[in-house]
């Protein structure tokens, strides 16, 4: 009987132990590799940064000013900024040959202002590719697989700020 137990109680640790293996786990953030000196080449102290968007916002307001009733914000809906996660600028930095990314302003249908993001290489010219490929492609009886130049994307979507941020600047 109390080999019985025992075998039942080591089986149930074995199974758990198998299960948990299989839980799917919070994914460890780990630093992106980078070289400190060329990053550096970009790093402005914070009071700057403040300083630039104040005078940014200044000047839109003073623009503003200028023109008839609402204008500047219902023909150019601009965000104080966007929010991307790190997985679409991996993305951006993990296209062959780029070595940094560019920053371009769109309008979307409703007005809003956009950023799009592309990936750049090492002339400063933008990279057009696949920055996230789908495991499996879509067989859709009738309908004809997607040419190449169809597979050139760029990354948008972010989330605008405001309404969505807690902006410190």
């Amino acid at each position: 009987m109390k080999h019985r137990n025992f075998l039942r109680f080591f089986a149930a640790a074995i199974l758990l132990a198998a299960f948990t293996k299989c839980t799917p786990h919070h994914e460890e953030q780990r630093d992106i590799p980078l070289d400190k000196a060329r990053a550096f080449e970009h790093v402005i102290p914070v009071d700057e940064a403040r300083r630039l968007r104040q005078g940014f916002l200044a000047g839109r307001k003073e623009l503003q000013s200028k023109l008839p009733a609402n204008y500047l914000d219902s023909a150019f809906n601009m965000p104080d900024g966007e929010t991307f996660n790190r997985h679409a600028i991996a993305a951006i930095l993990n296209a062959k040959g780029a070595t940094g990314l560019r920053i371009y302003l769109g309008k979307d249908e409703k007005g809003l202002v956009r950023m799009v993001l592309l990936p750049v290489d090492s002339s400063g010219a933008d990279i057009l590719t696949t920055l996230v490929s789908r495991d499996k492609a879509a067989n859709i009886p009738g309908v004809q697989p997607a040419k190449a130049a169809a597979l050139e994307q760029a990354m948008e979507s972010g989330q605008r700020c405001p309404p969505l941020c807690k902006a410190v600047l």
